[in-house]
């Protein structure tokens, strides 16, 4: 990969928490990826400056980021025991801001993620966040889901049924069903994802499978992610629709472009 896309990467992942992590964040999401290695190098930064909180908490997303925040000398904590740090506070509600990666991020910041297979955490972890904010390079930015991401999305699925559920999510999107202008190809293929430099599928931290529904462009991705959630045996979709209040991008020309949703640009005019 290009120095310039690692630049670009680097540069949204620090404008992006030089904005968000604030002394005042006391519980902070990490999330996972190539990205966020860079906003980790910066908190590391921040911390050698004293500029973060000193009792700042960091919540782990996936095996790596765990890693990365252990390896920073920062504190790590999963998420169900937020409630029980912090005792004479009654313990932590919720996260002040999660930063975490996307493969791909639509006008809307509808995002897919789970390249990594970490989708999973990542999404309970933003789902407990206060604000959430995604880093990428200009690459993943697009109009529409599917545009320029084309490795499907990722469900994590049940390793005990798993071929069951790839026949049926490949018939519920099939032009035959009623979901067939959800997304751009009527005939929609599930893939068992294979691991590198091992024999056998990928298994995520949670010692699932992984299936990557290719289905073209994805035009309205709420119900999409709705629809697959619908499968027992899917234990979460990699889609995320709704979620994200801000998208930072680094360009390889050294700029960096921060977004919000289309939607509420509108709102704003």
């Amino acid at each position: 990969m290009s120095s310039l896309v690692e630049q670009s990467k680097r540069s949204a992942a620090f404008a992006a928490v030089d904005k968000h992590v604030l002394p005042s964040v006391r519980v902070l999401g990490i999330g996972s990826g190539s990205t966020v290695v860079y906003a980790v190098d910066r908190l590391l930064e921040l911390k050698n400056q004293n500029k973060l909180n000193p009792d700042l908490v960091c919540v782990p997303t996936s095996f790596q980021s765990k890693q990365l925040i252990t390896d920073a000398g920062l504190r790590s904590a999963d998420l169900d025991d937020l409630s029980i740090l912090d005792p004479e506070q009654g313990g932590f509600k919720s996260i002040d801001v999660t930063i975490d990666g996307a493969d791909e991020v639509d006008s809307e910041l509808n995002a897919i993620k789970g390249g990594g297979a970490a989708h999973l955490r990542e999404k309970l972890v933003a789902n407990a966040s206060n604000k959430f904010v995604l880093i990428a390079d200009s690459r993943k930015d697009s109009q529409v889901l599917g545009e320029k991401w084309d490795k499907g999305i990722p469900v994590e699925v049940s390793p005990l049924a798993w071929r069951t559920i790839s026949r049926q999510l490949e018939r519920m999107c099939s032009s035959q069903s009623g979901a067939a202008t959800l997304f751009e190809l009527q005939a929609p293929v599930a893939q068992l994802r294979q691991a590198v430099r091992k024999a056998g599928p990928v298994v995520t931290d949670n010692g699932n499978f992984v299936l990557d529904v290719h289905v073209g462009k994805i035009f309205d991705p709420p119900a999409v992610e709705q629809l697959f959630k619908m499968i027992p045996g899917v234990i979460e979709v990699g889609v995320f629709s709704g979620m994200a209040a801000e998208a930072w991008f680094g360009n390889e020309d050294g700029t960096i472009a921060c977004r919000i949703p289309k939607s509420e640009m509108k709102k704003l005019d």
